[in-house]
């Protein structure tokens, strides 16, 4: 008489399309694993066009930074310096992610990171108006930000455009442990402006 009844083997046939079904999801990675924790750095060019005349372009060094603040959440850290001047920017970008990627947390200006690294999103915040674009993969981030001032700021007139277009890079993962013994970058805290004149206190990284 044979033991395998079909009771039997019932528990076993839904064990193996749990796996299945389960296998999937366990190899798959969020949008932190992929471009988050280990900052990217390189240049930056800063653009000034204002609403006539000639537009002013200068070039910097800058890092872009996704890190896991809390289980869910991330902030996107952009930071970029023109060498022996005072131009600079700094801006902390608080989010949240999941499955379908990093996007921003609910406020008048929003950002989206997508799962495959597609970055887009814009608003208005304190009589600016933002316009983020580009793409994250792995080991390269191209990343435009556009800001307009709606008023005049600090002898800039109203209408200017100020342009950062981030082009930074990383090492990838097999890379890693050379770098870290050459020293490279660490994070260090620092206070960062967030939309709306807001700070906060944020790991940030600085590259040798």
């Amino acid at each position: 008489m044979s033991v395998n009844s079909p009771s039997s083997s019932c528990p076993r046939t839904f064990l193996a399309a749990l796996l299945l079904a389960v296998a999937p999801c366990s190899l798959a990675q969020d949008v932190i694993e992929l471009f988050g924790e280990r900052p990217y750095t390189g240049r930056v060019d800063f653009k000034v066009a204002p609403p006539s005349g000639k537009p002013d372009s200068h070039y910097g060094k800058g890092s872009v930074l996704l890190e896991r603040s809390a289980p869910g959440k991330a902030s996107l850290q952009l930071r970029g310096k023109v060498p022996d001047s005072t131009t600079q920017t700094e801006l902390t970008i608080p989010g949240l992610y999941d499955d379908t990627g990093w996007r921003s947390e609910p406020g008048d200006v929003q950002v989206s990171i997508n799962a495959d690294g597609r970055v887009s999103g814009g608003g208005i915040s304190d009589g600016r108006t933002f316009l983020f674009s580009g793409t994250f993969s792995p080991t390269d981030v191209r990343l435009e930000v556009r800001v307009t001032a709606a008023r005049e700021e600090g002898g800039v007139p109203a209408g200017t455009t100020l342009t950062f277009d981030y082009r930074v890079s990383r090492e990838s993962l097999a890379a890693r442990g050379v770098q870290e013994a050459e020293g490279g970058c660490r994070l260090v805290m620092r206070p960062i402006a967030n939309f709306g004149g807001g700070m906060t206190m944020a790991q940030v990284p600085e590259c040798d």
